[in-house]
């Protein structure tokens, strides 16, 4: 596959978030399992387990980093990146009429959509970042990482605690009011900030600087997952719950 230059696309990206796609579908089947239809599943495979948190979370990291890195590759990263919006807005609307309990507001859908408009928007001062900016955005990342969770704002040292105002409209950046409710919520921050991580190490891998057997990665069926993970991302769940609706009833 190739860029909007002509390059060549590096298999391995592709790979490497068809692999994390693969874990974090297979999280949320587990999540379906056990909280929705009551199975009993292994400690060790059920969401809130620290091991597999972590997992998840290092999972949603590299799904961050790489899809900043593979928007660089893209001719139209703003109208790809309007595409997805739009599916976050049909995902919302879908499941506030059809599973309610299950609201999704501002999903990662919707979020990868805004991180590629804006980059997209901002492509020709962000493309001049040097790579060094990246470790400086994952650190941004760990700092607001819970923010829109609790709060608090990691200072490694120590945690500061904000209190938000009570307004409705803000949630796409983390901000939400005292009755916002999202099943899957991935707010601008600290979401985008993985994303500008790999806008900014694009150089880097795109100039073959990482070890040579990075690049001569291949596995069709995971680059295939990996190429068009976000509708993956869109459809798993449907499919998930119809499915075992119609086994576990």
């Amino acid at each position: 596959m190739e860029n909007a230059k002509g390059r060549e696309r590096i298999a391995a990206l592709d790979i490497l978030r068809g692999c994390a796609l693969i874990y974090v579908m297979l999280y949320h089947l587990m999540y379906d399992l056990r909280f929705m239809f009551s199975v009993d599943t292994p400690s060790v495979l059920t969401p809130g387990n620290w091991v597999f948190e972590i997992f998840h979370t290092l999972c949603l990291i590299t799904l961050f980093t790489v899809s900043g890195i593979c928007t660089r590759y893209s001719r139209d990263s703003v109208r790809r990146g309007a595409v997805l919006c739009i599916a976050g807005f049909l995902i919302t609307a879908g499941t506030e009429l059809f599973m309610p309990s299950e609201l999704i507001v501002f999903g990662v859908i919707s979020c990868f959509g805004a991180c590629m408009v804006i980059t997209g928007l901002l492509k020709k001062p962000l493309s001049k970042l040097p790579v060094w900016t990246a470790p400086i955005f994952f650190l941004l990342w760990a700092v607001f990482e819970n923010t829109y969770k609790t709060g608090e704002i990691n200072l490694f040292f120590t945690t500061v605690t904000v209190h938000f105002p009570e307004v409705q409209h803000l949630y796409p950046i983390g901000i939400t009011g005292s009755g916002f409710y999202s099943a899957d919520y991935f707010p601008l921050i600290p979401w985008l900030f993985l994303f500008l991580m790999g806008f900014a190490l694009f150089p880097l891998v795109d100039g073959r600087k990482l070890p040579g057997g990075f690049y001569r990665m291949h596995c069709r069926p995971l680059e295939f997952i990996g190429r068009h993970s976000l509708w993956f991302y869109a459809l798993h769940q449907p499919v998930f719950l119809g499915v075992l609706a119609v086994i576990l009833g």
